[in-house]
């Protein structure tokens, strides 16, 4: 199950690909295919806002004290080449990102000083909720991807964020060609939707599903 998206996406995303994976290589730094893809995604979909206007900074205060970890200067790189190399600015706060992505550190290992009333536990329910609703309606067993978790939390905070604030994303190129050839991905977003609804009464648009769907796909085509 490749991901494949229109061709410009495509494009896009090997360069970036290529960047990080030389980055990575020079410091001897390990990280696992999962990882790697989902930072991939996530990098190509911050990339993709950041060159279509849609892209909204995220206030994540509680990852600053990434800035001390040992990955952070690796991050600061890759993020500063993906910028001279589309020539964009990315969100400072991207870099803390990677660095999680990096080390296999999973949000909600995180000690947080939540807003929005939300906390560790909820969120971690959530997803659980979303694993076991999955197996059930689709017979997909996520659990045995243990870095789904980590893709999965990085990307559901800034996505939240949005949420919460009444920000969400209305124009995502991809929405159309996502719904079309990833439907079990989509429909892994929508499961997820409908949980995040049940939990505090707002539901992610479709632009927003179609990127949360690209995280399931990462999941999925290593199962």
């Amino acid at each position: 199950m490749v991901i494949e998206l229109n061709s410009q996406f495509e494009n896009r995303k090997g360069i970036i690909e290529n960047i990080v994976r030389k980055i990575i290589q020079d410091h001897n730094i390990e990280i696992s295919d999962v990882s790697f893809d989902n930072l991939i995604i996530h990098l190509s979909l911050c990339i993709s806002r950041e060159i279509n206007g849609t892209y909204i900074p995220t206030s994540e205060s509680q990852i600053n004290h990434l800035k001390s970890h040992e990955y952070y200067g690796v991050s600061k790189q890759i993020i500063d080449q993906l910028d001279q190399q589309f020539h964009v600015e990315i969100d400072e706060n991207q870099i803390q990102y990677v660095t999680m992505y990096l080390a296999n550190i999973n949000l909600l290992d995180i000690d947080f000083n939540c807003e929005f009333d939300l906390c560790d536990d909820e969120t971690e329910d959530i997803i659980n909720e979303t694993i076991k609703r999955i197996e059930a309606d689709l017979q997909l067993d996520l659990r045995k991807n243990k870095e789904f978790y980590t893709g999965m939390t990085l990307h559901f905070y800034p996505a939240l964020d949005r949420l919460q604030n009444n920000h969400q994303l209305t124009n995502n190129p991809l929405k159309d060609k996502i719904q079309a050839q990833f439907q079990l991905e989509y429909k892994c977003a929508e499961i997820f939707n409908d949980i995040v609804n049940e939990h505090y009464h707002k539901r992610f648009n479709e632009h927003e599903l179609a990127y949360i769907a690209l995280h399931f796909g990462t999941a999925l085509k290593k199962q």
